[in-house]
């Protein structure tokens, strides 16, 4: 604004000794003529300006404003969100209409703009004389154009953002008769609701609006107005006091399910229904809706396993498999989409009995490759009549010798070898055979054992303890056991705490190693071991893990080299460490050098700390000792620094009852008080971390002297309160717990 105002003082002055002076019978023309000179003024400043936010719509405004000029070529808008700068745009004059206007795009939404406007006028000429006010832009004109005055200011806030749409309407499956959920996903932290609609093939109708939630995330809605055996569509909106948010996101359309099936009755045995190892029955189908039938078999009336699903076309079953002999419950569900029916009757049958062939025997078994063991074996002798073989079954167990058996395999009678090719690496398996005929099943064969290849067995039996290497510097030596001859190596980890996720050293070690030194270690801390083995085919499961707790056997060594540098606020130091025991590191400050007091202490190994306790153009000494629970050790050199003053910006500072920050310290929020001569000025309160980043902004209002500043979302430590104005600052510090 200075420049502008010499500016156009210069420029009056010389207007003024180019127009004709005259008492009345004196010129200062040469030639004695009258000099008549056109005195040409910048375009007359725009009045009213007054916006409002578009509708619909959160990044733009509206303006309108009093064209006051005839001869402007363009209006200027200036704009900011103050403390930020200006920005600016230009509108062009058409056909000199008495009120101007534009619509600034791209705004942030929800946010209050400072908004002013003037006119523009090719050609540079004489500025005119403007009356400052608060936060107007100081900007000249563009090159080449003289500007009228800004107009009056105008604060104008965009309208809160659109939400953003919803995605990923699914319905929930198995789908359900009357009661299915819909889920989609929200990605908006401002709708006020959503809205829920429904088609069967038509128009979507809406049937419920459900209120927004906080944050983004998965949502539901439990719709029980659905019918069964209906195809239906879901579509979903956001929407707040902006409007909609688009596009919809709509599910696939969905069937729902029809209602189960009435159950079956009367299961009989057919003609030829018994058999050594089958019964096959026949029922009554009562239901026109069923698409199959479940048939379910006991030996108990208790206990039931579903033994077969069949379609609805053909009611009757063979149930197969049998044992001979046995007496068995059957019932039979119908089922559709839609559920099950309930159990039709019983039918209750006893299958035939027969005599079983001899067993096979000398089973044996070979390992081939990891998933891979090879079976041979003897077959039972026949007589050509009774225990003739018709089948034999494979049965294998990964537990023991006598449980966990299942059968893998039925082979022909002829057989007397077997692959087992799906077996898991490095897993021990026992075999036996089962031989069939019609008349019965033979005792089970010899037991066979064999495992697969794989990774080699873990460790066990480890150990950890102190010993001394030939130097005679302490090491801690660890062994154990190894299980496996097929190990390629062993790998010892240790670490400082018993998940093995800080402080972990790993050492490789050859096959068939039992034992290792693991050095460094540093005293008053607990070790943690383990090991494992492996192999070409990967690694073993770990040992169990054992721990060692070297114990503190002296005082620290002193630590060495203190070192810093120094700020106006805070002093950064740093030392060298030259122990191994330490627990932690004492540092101390004096402010004469000879009387020292305990400042802080660090963790072991951590050799800087920073002081930001300091005041400005202070000296300063500092000294560290190391500490453990033996004692301390001697200390540092002491290091004697002088902070610096504070760089800042001349501002004045106003008395203490000018702004005044209470209760302090506090818990969660503090109360700041404004005298009224600082409330006529321009400014905002500011809240900065210990960090200096800015994490609250509040104006000032002409009518409000007390403001709440909530910090119960903050963590606790020291913040600082500033109040600013165009002319003036106020800092406190407050201590939130």
């Amino acid at each position: 604004m200075r420049k502008n105002y010499f500016l156009s003082l210069f420029l009056l002055m010389t207007a003024f000794w180019h127009v004709q002076a005259s008492d009345g019978s004196k010129s200062t023309n040469p030639n004695g003529n009258s000099a008549n000179t056109t005195m040409f003024v910048a375009p007359v400043a725009p009045t009213g300006l007054a916006g409002t936010p578009v509708g619909g719509n959160s990044t733009r405004i509206a303006l309108t404003w009093n064209d006051n000029s005839l001869d402007e070529s363009e209006f200027q808008i200036a704009y900011t969100t103050l403390p930020t700068g200006y920005s600016f745009e230009t509108t062009s004059v058409t056909n000199n209409s008495a009120i101007g206007g534009i619509t600034l795009t791209g705004l942030q939404p929800n946010t209050l703009y400072y908004i002013w406007v003037r006119a523009l006028k090719n050609g540079v000429e004489t500025p005119p004389t403007c009356t400052p006010q608060a936060n107007m832009p100081t900007d000249g004109p563009p090159p080449g154009k003289s500007a009228s005055c800004w107009s009056n200011l105008v604060m104008v806030s965009t309208n809160q953002a659109l939400p953003a749409a919803v995605t990923g309407a699914t319905v929930a499956t198995p789908y359900s008769q009357r009661t299915n959920t819909l889920y989609f996903f929200d990605n908006s932290n401002n709708e006020t609701e959503f809205v829920i609609e429904r088609t069967t093939g038509g128009n979507y109708t809406q049937i419920a609006v459900i209120p927004g939630v906080a944050g983004t995330g998965q949502r539901m809605y439990v719709d029980n107005t659905t019918q069964p055996n209906t195809s239906y569509s879901y579509r979903v909106t956001s929407r707040n006091s902006a409007g909609i948010a688009l596009p919809e996101s709509k599910t696939d359309f969905f069937l729902t399910l029809p209602d189960p099936p009435l159950a079956p009755s009367n299961p009989s045995l057919t003609q030829d229904g018994l058999g050594l190892n089958f019964i096959r029955f026949f029922w009554i189908n009562n239901a026109s809706n069923a698409t199959g039938f479940l048939i379910q078999q006991s030996v108990d009336n208790n206990t039931w396993v579903t033994v077969g699903s069949i379609p609805s076309g053909d009611p009757s079953f063979k149930a197969e498999n049998l044992i001979e002999g046995q007496r068995y419950f059957f019932r039979v569900i119908a089922f559709n989409t839609g559920g099950n029916s309930a159990p039709s009757g019983l039918l209750v049958a006893t299958t035939l009995k027969r005599v079983a062939p001899n067993p096979a025997f000398n089973l044996a078994a070979k390992t081939i490759s990891t998933t891979q063991i090879d079976l041979t074996w003897n077959l039972g002798t026949q007589d050509g009549v009774t225990n003739n073989r018709v089948s034999q079954e494979i049965y294998r167990s990964s537990l023991s010798a006598t449980d966990g058996f299942i059968r893998i395999a039925t082979i022909g009678d002829y057989e007397a070898s077997y692959s087992d090719k799906t077996g898991t690496p490095k897993t021990k398996y026992w075999y036996k055979i089962l031989t069939a005929n019609f008349q019965g099943q033979s005792p089970y064969s010899n037991v066979a054992t064999a495992t697969t290849l794989g990774p080699p067995f873990a460790p066990s039996n480890l150990t950890a303890v102190l010993a001394n290497d030939a130097l005679g510097n302490t090491v801690i030596k660890t062994t154990w056991k190894d299980n496996s001859d097929d190990e390629w190596g062993f790998t010892l980890e240790r670490s400082t705490d018993s998940t093995f996720a800080t402080g972990v050293l790993k050492a490789d070690l050859d096959s068939n190693s039992v034992a290792a030194t693991s050095i460094p270690i540093e005293e008053g801390l607990i070790y943690y071991f383990r090991v494992n083995a492996s192999n070409k085919y990967g690694s073993s499961k770990y040992s169990a893990t054992t721990k060692l707790d070297v114990v503190v056997s002296a005082a620290p060594n002193a630590p060495y080299d203190l070192k810093g540098t120094a700020t106006a606020s805070e002093v950064a130091l740093k030392w060298g460490d030259d122990s191994n025991k330490e627990a932690a590191f004492d540092v101390e400050r004096s402010a004469d050098g000879i009387t020292f007091t305990k400042l802080a202490s660090t963790g072991r190994n951590e050799v800087s700390y920073v002081d930001k306790t300091v005041a400005e153009k202070t000296k300063y000494f500092y000294r560290v000792r190391a500490t453990n629970v033996k004692g301390n050790s001697d200390y540092t050199n002491v290091l004697q620094v002088t902070t610096p003053a504070k760089v800042s910006a001349s501002i004045d500072l106003v008395a203490e009852d000018v702004f005044q920050v209470y209760p302090n310290p506090t818990a969660d929020a503090v109360k700041v008080s404004v005298s009224e001569n600082m409330l006529k000025e321009s400014g905002m309160i500011i809240i900065t971390d210990k960090s200096n980043r800015v994490i609250s902004k509040t104006l000032l209002t002409s009518n409000q002297s007390e403001y709440r500043l909530d910090l119960s979302n903050y963590s606790e430590g020291t913040y600082t309160i500033s109040l600013r104005t165009a002319t003036q600052q106020i800092t406190k510090r407050v201590y939130k717990f």
